[in-house]
Parts: structure tokens; sequence; C-alpha cells
């Protein structure tokens, strides 16, 4: 992506835009799972690594007569996605334009950007295997159930590093442009003291 061409007047817009969106879908998100009946929180069934404990839980909602939320729910998901990566992918681009041009930092900070992708696509991989379990939730195969979970814990760590790198590639960057200025001001200083 070539971040550098995204100026503040159009990059600031997009990230307000899709942190509303995020926002916005994940509570549309979490009233459908509420409504779904979902045994346990979400995050506990996403990375539960259990056929069994995942037979049990969508078994449940099946009982309850849920289960058909439930798949409602895995298609708003895909809104809180599309969000999500619009937000992190214009988050991580802000991040890179913080640094200095030309900097080590807004290089590396650049080559990143693509982590905004990452979480995103590991939640739709997610989702998909989701589709495979629905249909007859009594028969969930562990490897299924491994890779649905195996998903999940990508995407949750995708999420994790793009918030970690967040703080810190923005409190490098202030660092480096504190740095350069007082750099800026102790040589202008210097070279007004050697023309006296």
């Amino acid at each position: 992506m070539e971040f550098e061409s995204l100026r503040p007047a159009v990059l600031l817009p997009l990230l307000a835009a899709g942190f509303a969106a995020q926002r916005a879908s994940q509570t549309v998100l979490d009233a459908f799972y509420a409504r779904s009946g979902y045994p346990v929180p979400y995050y506990e069934g996403q990375l539960s690594f259990s056929a069994d404990r995942l037979r049990g839980w969508y078994s449940a909602m099946e009982a309850n007569g849920t289960l058909g939320v439930y798949w409602q729910t895995q298609f708003v998901d895909f809104a809180f996605i599309a969000a999500t990566m619009l937000f992190f992918v214009m988050l991580l681009a802000a991040v890179a334009r913080a640094f200095p041009p030309d900097s080590g930092g807004r290089r590396f900070a650049g080559r990143i950007i693509w982590l905004g992708l990452a979480g995103p696509l590991f939640d739709v991989v997610e989702n998909l295997l989701s589709f495979l379990m629905l249909p007859d939730p009594g028969s969930i195969s562990p490897i299924v159930a491994m890779l649905y979970s195996s998903a999940a814990a990508l995407k949750f760590a995708a999420f994790t590093a793009v918030y970690l790198w967040t703080v810190i590639g923005l409190s490098a960057a202030v660092m480096l442009r504190l740095r350069a200025r007082t750099n800026t001001t102790e040589l202008s200083a210097s070279a007004e003291a050697q023309c006296r």
C-alpha cells in the first residue's frame, strides 16, 4: 500500500470512519450474540480448541431454537470484519505517517501496514469454518474445531499486535520528532553563535 500518498485530509476522515464503523458494528454484533443465547462469551467458544465443547454449545442453541440467530451473527460479523480492516489499515498508515519522512521508523511502519489485514482475514477464515460446523452441530469434527480455534487465536494475536504497535509506534514517532526538533534548535543556536 502506498501510504505516503494518503494526505492527512484523507487519512484522518477514513480513520475516523473506520473507527466509528467498527464500534457500531461491534455493538450490533454483541446484540446478535446475546440474542443467539451463545452459552459462553464468544472468545471462550472461539478459543476452546474442543469439538466436544463446541458441539455442546451449538446443540444448546439448537435446542433453545436460537441457532438461526447464531447463523445470522456470522453474517453480521462480516460487517465488523470490513470495518476493522478499514480501521486497522488506516490506523497503521497513520502510525507510519507519524514518523519523520525518510526515516527508518517510517519505512518499518510502512512495511507492517499489512498487519491491519491479517486479523480480519483470520476472522473470515474463522467464520467460514463455523459455516462447516453449523449445519450439524452434533457432529463437529475435531480437526475443524482445531482449525476454527487456531484461526481465532491468530485473529486475536493480530488484533493485539495492531494495538501494541500503535502505542509503541506512536511513542517512538513522537520521540524521534522531538529529538529532530531539539537537534534543529541546537544547530540553529550553534550557527547563530558562530555568526556573532
